[in-house]
């Protein structure tokens, strides 16, 4: 069969997603995400990974704030972001995906999604810019962990958290 041939006249081929050694093959779809590699590395005893270094590129911020936070099984944060905080979200166990859209007025990706799958698999640091609707869910049957480092300490009595029905953002959690 030739290679521009369809297999079937209703199918379309996957466009590319993933280069060989599984980094995405495109940049993120939202001016201002950052997606950083994080290596496991295995040793003697287990294996262990860097999750957050000030020297990495785009990384060059005053930690305020570092939240854990656990996902149930299959459970689903709200949609929400942020006016004055960054924040950097690292995949620690589980399978997670996180849905982002860009809701900032002015940006040049203005209604862009994304979707971003980490976890203990593939250990990513992912940098939400505010004004990014946001939200997370655990894809595993166990509990799903990671960490939000935060540029901004959170204030409890002018929280800077802005919260959205799933029915006003893209159908994409």
């Amino acid at each position: 069969m030739s290679t521009t041939q369809r297999v079937s006249p209703i199918g379309r081929r996957d466009p590319q997603t993933a280069l060989p050694d599984g980094r995405r093959s495109s940049p993120p779809n939202i001016v201002g995400v950052e997606i950083t590699e994080i290596g496991n590395i295995i040793t003697r005893s287990g294996w262990m990974a860097e999750v957050f270094r000030t020297d990495w590129h785009g990384q060059e911020v005053a930690v305020q704030q570092v939240n854990y936070a656990v996902l149930n099984p299959h459970g689903v944060t709200d949609w929400h972001c942020h006016q004055v905080q960054n924040d950097r979200l690292i995949g620690l166990s589980g399978a997670i995906k996180l849905c982002l859209w860009d809701g900032r007025p002015s940006s040049p990706s203005r209604d862009k999604i994304d979707i971003i799958r980490f976890g203990a698999v593939r250990p990513l640091l992912v940098k939400v810019p505010n004004g990014v609707w946001h939200a997370l869910r655990n894809e595993s049957g166990e509990p799903a962990a990671y960490l939000n480092v935060a540029d901004q300490v959170y204030v409890h009595e002018r929280p800077d958290n802005w919260r959205a029905s799933a029915t006003d953002l893209p159908d994409i959690l």
